[in-house]
């Protein structure tokens, strides 16, 4: 049976509180899925994800700050990003459930952060094609090209955006893999075989930094690009239930 969802407005309680949106497809049920897409964050690549989701688990798909309707700024700091889903948690505004966070590309670090900051409300995370290291070469070729004087100019807004974003994690993403070895919430980690902008790679040095506690279980998709949320949504499903068997009570 197709769920149905739909789109809502709600505050990020931000240091300066950003309205923004997500997509939801409700459900009674005790458990809650909160997405963070990657970048540019695009929560139109989820419809099908939504669609698919099994009953009994609710799913949230948010715009990140920075991506949401009418927004102008860029929001580079993960504190800001991670301050989106908070609404979404136990004690939020929509209401307590039993949460896991499922982050795609540069999503993927946000996903495992939210475990690491908030442990009491995540009880697991599911990671697809996680930006962990750095991109495949042309892709930084491309973010090179996007700061050329003559060319910067002429590049879209939401690129400077997606600019900024990957420059900003640079900083972050080494405290957060120190982290990892503490984090005994359960993770899924998702990669496609042909991935054309995350390499493999990644996936391998999450492996590395995750400690035993997490009992790390690792899907390496056939045939599977960057986009496996449109290619296999039920996939992502399936590693989202291996979560909630192996979390704790």
């Amino acid at each position: 049976m197709t769920r149905n969802y739909h789109e809502i407005t709600y505050t990020a309680p931000m240091a300066s509180p950003v309205e923004t949106d997500a997509y939801i497809a409700p459900d009674e049920g005790d458990w809650r899925v909160v997405v963070i897409p990657g970048t540019p964050c695009r929560k139109r690549l989820f419809t099908r994800f939504l669609r698919t989701a099994p009953r009994g688990v609710e799913i949230v798909v948010i715009a990140r700050p920075g991506f949401g309707k009418g927004h102008r700024e860029v929001y580079t700091d993960w504190d800001d990003q991670l301050a989106a889903i908070k609404p979404f948690l136990p004690g939020g505004a929509w209401g307590d459930k039993k949460v896991v966070t499922l982050g795609v590309s540069y999503g993927g670090e946000l996903a495992l952060k939210a475990a690491l900051d908030f442990p009491e409300a995540v009880r697991g995370v599911v990671t697809v094609a996680a930006l962990i290291d750095e991109p495949h070469d042309y892709a930084l070729t491309l973010e090179k090209i996007g700061g050329v004087a003559g060319v910067e100019d002429f590049v879209p807004d939401r690129w400077h955006k997606v600019r900024a974003e990957i420059a900003g994690r640079r900083s972050q993403i080494g405290p957060l893999l120190e982290r990892l070895s503490a984090l005994d919430a359960p993770v899924e980690i998702l990669h496609g075989d042909f991935d054309a902008v995350v390499p493999k790679s990644n996936a391998d040095k999450l492996l590395q930094h995750l400690g035993p506690k997490t009992q790390a279980g690792f899907d390496l998709v056939p045939g599977g690009t960057h986009y496996l949320e449109l290619q296999y949504p039920r996939r992502l499903h399936a590693a989202v239930q291996r979560v909630i068997e192996r979390s704790a009570p």
